[in-house]
Parts: structure tokens; sequence; C-alpha cells
């Protein structure tokens, strides 16, 4: 099962230790918590480095191999207090389910860490990712930055959509061969 927990902002580290601390005392079942970062490129003085930023600020997920989701210690996490809420659903869930918990997978496919990928992009063309973490989400894209080597995705968290900006690789098809190279920005 995963789960994806709210808390205070700027406070996700001290809440994701504080969550590890009681499952590694309540639960007998195997676990992981994390907090999503991306690799970004950031330009400083004329050149890029990569630098690493939350994916989601404020959103901590947890893996938990439980059977029941009513064994899960919910009421002792949420006495932490930089903790504001599950998400949960209508039906008074809390177990992540549909887009939720294909994104919950992928994060921890991932090992809730999204390196840069490489894209192909011509202009008046559709963006195709093919290579790295985002190959699949094509059809997510909602912004293309080629000056700053970034594209934006669409990403559905429960009912909130949130824009979060990746660092890529732009490659080109060499027009007479069809191969892929590095765009020379």
């Amino acid at each position: 099962m995963y789960f994806c927990l709210n808390c205070l902002t700027l406070k996700e580290e001290e809440t994701l230790r504080a969550v590890n601390r009681i499952l590694g005392h309540m639960v007998e079942d195997d676990f992981l918590v994390w907090f999503p970062k991306r690799e970004i490129s950031e330009k400083s003085q004329g050149q890029f480095r990569q630098v690493e930023k939350p994916m989601f600020p404020s959103y901590i997920f947890i893996y938990w191999n439980g059977e029941r989701e009513l064994d899960f210690p919910f009421h002792e996490i949420h006495r932490i207090p930089t903790v504001i809420r599950f998400l949960g659903y209508d039906d008074g869930s809390h177990a992540l389910k549909g887009k939720d918990l294909s994104f919950a997978k992928w994060i921890h496919m991932h090992n809730g860490y999204i390196k840069q990928s490489k894209v192909v992009y011509r202009e008046g063309q559709k963006v195709h990712i093919c290579e790295g973490p985002l190959l699949g989400l094509d059809g997510n894209i909602v912004k293309i930055d080629k000056h700053h080597k970034r594209i934006t995705l669409r990403f559905e968290i429960g009912s909130t959509c949130s824009d979060i900006s990746f660092s890529v690789e732009f490659l080109e098809r060499n027009s007479q061969s069809g191969a892929l190279s590095i765009n020379q920005l």
C-alpha cells in the first residue's frame, strides 16, 4: 500500500525522520518513506550545473507492505507536530489508488529521485521523451523551455493538479541519417 502525507513546507526531512522512527517501532512489515526530488539544471555564471529540488514541496510518500489499511498507525503519525493530513478519498480510505497509486509506484521505481531525461523536439512538432525516468509521460507536457533545458509536466495527486518543471537534455534527429545527437544550445 502507498500513502501520501501532507506536512509543513520546509519540514519534510524532519517529518520523514519522525515517520521512519514511528514505523520502525510499530510495524513488522516492510516500509519505505521518501520525499520525492528531481534533478534540475540551473544556469549560474553562464554554466549549467545539476541541483536537487523537491518535486512536491510538503508531500511525503510512504510504501507499506501491510495487509490491511486499518492496521497502519495513522493516529501515531498524526501526532507528529509537522504533519497536516494524509491524502484521503471520499470513501474514507487513505491507501492511494488509480492515478495516485500509479504515480507513487513510478516515483518508488526511481527511488524517489527523478534524474534528467532525454527529449527529441523540433519546433511545431510533438515532444518525444526517448530516454530516462520521464519516458512515457509525453502526453502530460504543458510547456517547453529550450533555453533553460526544461519541460513542464502536469501531475494530478488526489484532487490537486501540479505543474512540475524537469530538466531534460534536448536531442535532435539528423535529417540525413535519422540518428539522434545532442542539441548544442
